[in-house]
């Protein structure tokens, strides 16, 4: 890895309705292939919505940075998006180093992508970050006022 080059993880969730998590994998595995990733968690999230489960996939990236890090992290996550189809290519995305991220809760789109697919979350994490190690979800935002979304008061 040279100078101009970010080292990052990408961890895309897919929530599926599945009863098992031999369902929801078999359910993932184009986009596993698609990504060449891994699958690293399968959750059951029935307790939120019954017959649902949740795949967690990682891959590990080498990105050509500009040395600007939010925009290496949304061009990531930006073009993981387009590998998924020109459907999810317009999701905004959300970026606070070290991590972007997306959330695409379209059922109809991302069913075309996984039979019984419901969301994705997508994020890029810089490597050596403070990338979750087990789970997933965006950085804490606790300490953001409502209604204000990224902007802080003052």
């Amino acid at each position: 890895m040279t100078a101009y080059e970010s080292g990052m993880e990408l961890l895309i969730t897919l929530v599926v309705a599945a009863e098992d998590e031999a369902t929801a994998r078999d359910a993932c595995s184009g986009v596993v292939e698609l990504l060449d990733g891994r699958v690293v968690r399968t959750t059951d999230c029935s307790d939120e919505e019954p017959g649902c489960r949740s795949v967690t996939i990682s891959r590990k990236t080498v990105d050509p940075g500009t040395g600007n890090p939010s925009a290496t992290l949304a061009r990531a996550v930006r073009n993981a998006l387009h590998t998924l189809g020109s459907g999810f290519t317009g999701s905004r995305v959300s970026c606070e180093p070290p991590s972007a991220w997306t959330v695409v809760d379209a059922p109809e789109l991302v069913g075309e992508l996984v039979p019984g697919g419901e969301r994705v979350l997508l994020e890029a994490w810089q490597t050596g970050s403070t990338a979750p190690s087990t789970g997933t979800g965006a950085p804490d935002t606790s300490d953001r006022y409502p209604r204000q979304g990224n902007r802080r008061p003052g």
